[in-house]
């Protein structure tokens, strides 16, 4: 991972336009509770790497004033400015959407969410550089023990239309792992 300021982690982020974001609103909000980051959804997050969580407790509360659409929102986002309050220490699978982590094929893979509208503006060649930026700064850092946390929630992500742009190294095999 990079160094910020005195030593401080600078995270991986995805430079999807501010405007794209503002003008789509959906990335935050969930019409299924499923789709929701990790670090919402549930489950033993205790032992995940510090990258999947966020700074401070997420949850999901109802944002909508229809109730024929049940809609939630993260508690990170700014319900004015449509922000996140914590952006650039948000979890890793919101930082670096519209690429999402996915268990299939007995490997880690990096998808393409074809429903984000970014996701037909940025070209093959940039999601797949954002793919191997990924690799290389946090999944790297990744220990085996992190991964075998991972892999149930990156299991249930998948979805059959998600386009893979990148197939992960899985560390928890040694051999994988680059020898000093």
């Amino acid at each position: 991972m990079a160094e910020g300021v005195e030593g401080v982690p600078v995270r991986m982020v995805l430079p999807v336009p501010a405007i794209l974001c503002e003008s789509c609103r959906m990335c935050c909000r969930f019409t299924d509770p499923s789709r929701a980051p990790w670090a919402i959804r549930g489950g033993e997050t205790r032992g995940f790497p510090a990258g999947y969580l966020a700074p401070l407790s997420l949850r999901l509360s109802p944002c909508s004033d229809l109730p024929e659409i049940p809609l939630e929102s993260c508690t990170g986002l700014d319900r004015h400015s449509h922000r996140c309050t914590f952006w650039g220490e948000h979890p890793a699978d919101c930082r670096i959407y519209p690429l999402l982590l996915v268990y299939r094929e007995n490997a880690f893979r990096l998808v393409l969410d074809v429903d984000c509208p970014f996701s037909s503006i940025g070209t093959e060649i940039f999601f797949r550089e954002q793919a191997e930026r990924f690799l290389a700064q946090e999944w790297k850092t990744l220990s085996p023990r992190e991964l075998s946390l991972l892999e149930p929630f990156a299991r249930a992500e998948d979805s059959p239309h998600y386009r893979e742009v990148l197939c992960l190294p899985d560390l928890r095999d040694f051999s994988a792992r680059p020898t000093s």
